[in-house]
């Protein structure tokens, strides 16, 4: 039976998806399948492509709702980094330091692995490993970010740091070889036709649910042994993660004589050391992309469209890439998108799988899908066909998820959380001392 679903919202309007080839999905959905898949994004397909390659005789489908990458995985910043939506120190407390250990070599074997990958099948990705760099541009910023140096992110002083990167105010950064910039949808693009010479079924606008000893694929019921839930931010959340948006935008193509003078040769990524997230590339076409928090949460974790296209949101990241770089004064920015993450309360990934019932699940990444969802899939790719290892080992694998608090406490809480972490970020500018808000909020982010 052919697929019949209609997109019922606009598609992906990033600066990625502007340059996107078209996907040429598989018309005809078979009657059964080994492995079904729920969500066309990386967590989607990587699990594809896992699956594929621990065993070829799979007939595996992927089933996304609207089109490939619609979701973060073609709106994010372009960063496959190693660092983790928790901090290291958080990290040996919960877990011990083996844990920890093994985490981040995983992320790293991880972030190897998307290169090989790339250099061989997704050319368009332009993966580039280079790094990451993140500055400080007053002193709390610089004493947060000096304790924060370990074997893995390497002090820069003021001059060591304007070899690389040249930016307005900076009083030195932090440097981590182990992070790499990417065109996330060329990336999904190679993926796909991978997928496709490994005979996977790849299917757009089908809106799947699980049921029993299957999926519900529009109308037409569909066997399956394993359904494996990749849908992120886009599954039920009741109280187990809640959406967080991010915004994002692209300057036009910025000369040589700009870059010759701000630095970033190497195409690394880079942010400022603030307490609002935020994010940035050189992309291979010479633009800046730039993206951050700052949006609210939607109260009860209703997604809104809205929400992606924040005006102050995103006037307050080009005022941000002003302030690094008073040579963008008179440039355009052409581009401004934005996109929905899931975040758990303890900000840790979740990789479910319940081989009794065959059903798997898997995101939470909190903004750091890229490199995530490669290892997520990875993890429930083994789990999948009964392997236990190093990866399945990791203490985030089918862990119980800690649930948010229930409405109105979390909308109230949430929202308050964003809005005194920009009250933070002002006071430190203020009076380059670490702020007190900040001090009072930390505990209650769990990070």
């Amino acid at each position: 039976m052919a697929p019949t679903a209609k997109p019922d919202s606009k598609p992906n309007n990033s600066l990625w998806a502007d340059s996107a080839e078209r996907f040429e999905p598989t018309q005809q959905i078979a009657d059964s399948y080994d492995v079904a898949i729920i969500g066309g994004g990386f967590s989607g397909l990587w699990s594809a492509y896992h699956l594929i390659n621990l065993n070829s005789k799979l007939k595996i489908a992927v089933f996304e709702a609207k089109t490939f990458g619609f979701g973060a995985s073609g709106r994010n910043g372009g960063w496959a980094s190693s660092d983790y939506p928790v901090s290291r120190s958080t990290l040996i407390k919960r877990h011990g330091l083996d844990q920890a250990n093994a985490l981040f070599d995983s992320l790293i074997t991880s972030i190897n692995e998307i290169g090989d990958f790339s250099q061989s099948f997704a050319p368009k990705s332009n993966f580039t490993k280079s790094g990451t760099v993140m500055f400080a541009r007053n002193a709390a910023q610089e004493t947060r970010l000096r304790a924060a140096a370990d074997e893995f992110h390497i002090w820069k002083t003021a001059d060591e740091l304007s070899k690389l990167i040249r930016v307005s105010d900076a009083r030195g950064g932090l440097f981590n070889p182990e992070c790499a910039t990417v065109n996330p949808i060329g990336l999904l693009n190679g993926l796909f036709e991978y997928l496709k010479l490994r005979q996977v079924d790849l299917f757009e606008h089908c809106f799947a649910t699980p049921i029993q000893q299957g999926v519900l694929v529009n109308s037409q019921r569909v066997k399956t042994q394993v359904v494996i839930q990749a849908t992120e931010v886009y599954g039920a959340a009741r109280r187990e993660f809640i959406p967080l948006y991010s915004q994002m935008v692209a300057t036009e193509p910025l000369s040589q004589g700009f870059w010759d003078e701000v630095g970033v040769a190497e195409r690394f990524t880079f942010a400022e050391g603030s307490h609002l997230i935020n994010y940035a590339q050189r992309t291979s076409d010479d633009r800046l992309a730039i993206g951050g928090r700052g949006a609210t949460y939607p109260f009860k974790s209703r997604l809104e469209e809205s929400k992606e296209y924040t005006v102050l949101v995103h006037e307050n990241i080009r005022k941000l890439a002003k302030k690094w770089f008073p040579q963008l004064k008179d440039v355009s920015f052409t581009h401004a998108w934005g996109g929905a993450v899931a975040i758990t309360r303890d900000w840790e990934p979740y990789i479910q799988f319940d081989p009794s019932t065959g059903f798997g699940r898997l995101g939470g990444y909190a903004g750091d899908g890229v490199t995530m969802s490669y290892l997520a899939a990875k993890i429930i790719s083994n789990l999948v066909v009964g392997n236990s290892n190093e990866l399945t080992g990791l203490h985030f694998v089918n862990r119980r998820i800690r649930s948010w608090e229930p409405e109105p406490l979390r909308y109230l809480a949430v929202n308050s959380l964003v809005k005194l972490s920009g009250v933070a970020d002002r006071e430190e500018a203020l009076t380059n001392r670490a702020s007190v808000v900040s001090k009072l909020i930390a505990p209650l982010i769990l990070r």
